[in-house]
């Protein structure tokens, strides 16, 4: 009996590194197609977009996710990248919110996250 449980918890530790590993590898994945997709250059002016434009990085988006749910804190190790256009789509809809509630016509978007 003790030996049939050792067998079926190292299988299933066996199997819990396997799918760390798979999704680990589906995130980067992700994260290189996202890149392909948005582009890397940053800085360089989108066509058609002219005029001055307001850039804001948020420094800590792990902070803020912890502080909206305490399981962000995990999924942050697992996916961070997942945590961080969370916490950047937030964050945009929330400002724009604010500058509409404010008066201001504007078009808040988030780019790379």
């Amino acid at each position: 009996m003790s030996l049939l449980l050792a067998a079926l918890s190292l299988l299933i530790v066996l199997l819990a590194a396997g799918l760390g590993w798979a999704l680990l590898r589906l995130q980067r994945r992700v994260d290189a197609l996202h890149g392909q997709l948005v582009g890397d250059a940053i800085g360089v002016a989108a066509p058609g977009r002219s005029g001055p434009v307001i850039e804001i990085r948020i420094l800590n988006p792990f902070d803020l996710a912890v502080k909206e749910t305490p399981l962000a804190g995990p999924a942050a190790r697992v996916a961070p990248r997942m945590i961080e256009r969370i916490v950047y789509s937030r964050a945009a809809q929330q400002i724009a919110e604010q500058l509409k509630a404010q008066g201001v016509e504007a078009q808040v978007t988030t780019h790379g996250a």
